[in-house]
C-alpha cells in the first residue's frame, strides 16, 4: 500500500451509492453505547456499517445494550458487526480491528460516549463528493463540533444521563480553514475529534490506523501522519457532538463513566510528544530520499510550536487584562446611560417590622455558610447537596451584603425566614434591593412549611414570579403576602430562587425591609 501513489489510493472509493464503515470502539459502557447506536439508526444516510469492537468488556451488557437501541429500529440485515475481544487489546487496536472488518469506502470513528446530527453522514457524503471533483488528493472530510457536558446520575439503582449545557470550545476547534492545515495541528493550534471526520478507508490504512502503542492521544498520532499526504476539508455545519463529564471521584482511577481528554492518568506527556513529527534522524534512515520533506516539515513545525509556547503566556496575560478592562467600561456605560439612582427603600417606620442593617451590627462579617444555617439575622441558604466554598460577607457601611455560591445546580435559593413578624391576621411586605455586575433572571415566591395529616413535613412554593435584574446596577423589587398565605403553615420564608446550573454566582443584597400591612 506505501508503494501506491496517493491519487491511486483516493480513487479507490467506489463509483456507486458510497458506503460509510462506522467503527464504535466500547469497553463496559453499555449506557453510551445505546445512545451511540441510537443516533446512527436515526441517520438520513442509509448506507452504512458499524464494526462495533467489545475491548474485553462484559458481553451480555453490551448485547442488552444493542436489543435496546434495536428495540423499535431494528438494524438492517448485515448493517452491525459485532467482535467480542476477550481480552483488551487497547483503544487503537480496537479501532484498526474496526477498519479491517468493515469492506466500505468510507471510515468513521463515533466513540461510545459521542453523537452525530441525523444528517451527520448525508451532508459529509454530499461534501465530499462535491469537493472530491477539485481536490485530487483529498482523503476526507469533517464537520464542526459541539461540546455537550452532561452527568450520569443514579436514582433507584439505574443510571441515566443528564445534559446540563454545551461548553465552549477552544480556539483551535474555531479555525475558518477550508482545508485542515498540517502545520498548524502539528503545532495544536487547530485540532480535530475523531468524531468530527469521515476519512476515505484506504487512505486510513495507508497511514498505518492508530498507533497500537498509544493509550491516549492516538487519534492525534494518526492525523498528523494523515495530514502529511492528504487534505481534510471542513464542512461548516457542527453536525458532531462531543459529549463530556468532568465530574470524578477520584483522580487515580480510569472510570468508565469518565472522558479520557479529563482523565489525569493517562500519560499525556509522553504521547503528546510521541504525536509529533519526529525531528531526529531515525537509525538507517536515507535523509535524501523522501524522508527529507517530512523532516523539513517537522522542523518548521517545532519551530513555531516553540515561538507559540513563548508567545502564548503574554496573550493570555492581554486577553485576560483587556476582558476585564471591558466588562469596567460596559459597567461604567450602564451606570452613566442609566442616570436613575434607586432610592433608599422607603415604609412607614411604625409598620416596619424588620430591616437588615440595624440587625446586621456595625461591623463587617464574612464567613463560610451551610444550607439551613442562619445567617445576617434572618437570612438562610437553602440547597439540597454539599459543596465546599459557600462565602457570605456584609458590609453596614457599605450596605452590600453579597453570597458567593461555586455552584446553583437544580435548585439554589436565599431565604428569609418571616415567623414572628406579623400581627395576627395580617399580611406583610417584603421590599429588597438587589445588585448584578451581569444581568440575570430569578424567581420570588412564599414558601411555606407544614405537615400533613400523617406528620410528615411539606414544603410548598405559594405565588411565584419571575424577576429581571439589570446589569451592572441596582434594582428594586416588593413582594406582599397576605395573612391567609402566612398562616397557612407552620413556618414562612421568602423565598428568593437563583438562576440554575450557574457557576460561581453572586447575589448582591444592597438592602430589605419588612412592614406589615
Amino acid at each position: 500500500m506505501e508503494g501506491q501513489p496517493r491519487s491511486a489510493v483516493i480513487s479507490g472509493a467506489s463509483t456507486q451509492t458510497p458506503r460509510v464503515g462506522i467503527v464504535i470502539r466500547t469497553r463496559d459502557r453499555p449506557l453510551f453505547v445505546r445512545r451511540a447506536l441510537a443516533c446512527v439508526l436515526a441517520q438520513s444516510w442509509p448506507h452504512w456499517q458499524i464494526a462495533l469492537i467489545n475491548d474485553g468488556g462484559a458481553r451480555p451488557a453490551l448485547e442488552a445494550a444493542i436489543a435496546d437501541a434495536s428495540a423499535i429500529t431494528p438494524f438492517p440485515k448485515g448493517a452491525l458487526v459485532v467482535e467480542h475481544l476477550p481480552r483488551s487489546g487497547g483503544r487503537s487496536a480496537a479501532f484498526n480491528l474496526g477498519v479491517e472488518r468493515l469492506e466500505t469506502d468510507f471510515i468513521t470513528c463515533l466513540d461510545d460516549d459521542d453523537t452525530w446530527s441525523p444528517d451527520f453522514l448525508h451532508d459529509l457524503i454530499g461534501f465530499q463528493q462535491e469537493t472530491a471533483a477539485l481536490v485530487p488528493d483529498l482523503g476526507g472530510v469533517m464537520c464542526r463540533l459541539a461540546a455537550i457536558r452532561e452527568e450520569v446520575v443514579e436514582k433507584a439503582g439505574k443510571q441515566s444521563i443528564v445534559t446540563l449545557g454545551e461548553d465552549d470550545l477552544p480556539n483551535a476547534f474555531k479555525r475558518d480553514d477550508f482545508f485542515i492545515n498540517p502545520i498548524a495541528y502539528a503545532c495544536y493550534r487547530q485540532d480535530v475529534y475523531p468524531v468530527q471526520w469521515m476519512l476515505n478507508r484506504e487512505a486510513v490504512r495507508a497511514a498505518g490506523g492508530f498507533p497500537e502503542a498509544f493509550n491516549v492521544m492516538e487519534d492525534r498520532a494518526f492525523m498528523t501522519r494523515f495530514l502529511q499526504r492528504w487534505r481534510l476539508a471542513v464542512l461548516n455545519k457542527p453536525l458532531a457532538f462531543h459529549h463530556r463529564r468532568v465530574s470524578r471521584r477520584k483522580d487515580s482511577a480510569r472510570q468508565v463513566e469518565m472522558n479520557t481528554i479529563d482523565n489525569p492518568s493517562y500519560d499525556w506527556r509522553l504521547f503528546a510528544d510521541l504525536a509529533r513529527i519526529p525531528t531526529h534522524s531515525p537509525p538507517d534512515t536515507d535523509i535524501a530520499t523522501t524522508e527529507h520533506d517530512t523532516r523539513l516539515r517537522a522542523i518548521a513545525a517545532l519551530v513555531l510550536r516553540e515561538v507559540n509556547d513563548e508567545t502564548s503566556a503574554l496573550w493570555h496575560k492581554m486577553d485576560g487584562e483587556a476582558a476585564r478592562l471591558h466588562q469596567r467600561l460596559q459597567r461604567l456605560e450602564h451606570r452613566l446611560t442609566n442616570s436613575a439612582v434607586t432610592e433608599p427603600i422607603s415604609a412607614d417606620p411604625a409598620q416596619v417590622a424588620w430591616s437588615l442593617w440595624p440587625h446586621l451590627g456595625d461591623h463587617d462579617i464574612g464567613h463560610t455558610i451551610a444550607p439551613g444555617t442562619p445567617f445576617a439575622g434572618r437570612f438562610e441558604l437553602s440547597q439540597a447537596f454539599d459543596i465546599p466554598g459557600r462565602l457570605v460577607h456584609g458590609s453596614k457601611a457599605a450596605r452590600r451584603l453579597v453570597v458567593q455560591l461555586p455552584q446553583t445546580r437544580d435548585w439554589s435559593a436565599i431565604e428569609i425566614v418571616l415567623d414572628g413578624l406579623a400581627a395576627p391576621g395580617a399580611g406583610l411586605r417584603c421590599s429588597f434591593e438587589v445588585e448584578g455586575d451581569t444581568g440575570y433572571l430569578f424567581e420570588t415566591a412564599l414558601s411555606i412549611h407544614r405537615r400533613d395529616r400523617l406528620g410528615r413535613a411539606q414544603n410548598r412554593l405559594l405565588e411565584p414570579h419571575v424577576h429581571a435584574c439589570p446589569a451592572g446596577t441596582n434594582a428594586q423589587f416588593t413582594r406582599e403576602f397576605s395573612g391567609a398565605l402566612l398562616a397557612d403553615g407552620e413556618s414562612a420564608k421568602l423565598s428568593i430562587i437563583l438562576p440554575r446550573h450557574a457557576e460561581n454566582f453572586r447575589f448582591c443584597c444592597r438592602d430589605l425591609v419588612i412592614s406589615r400591612i
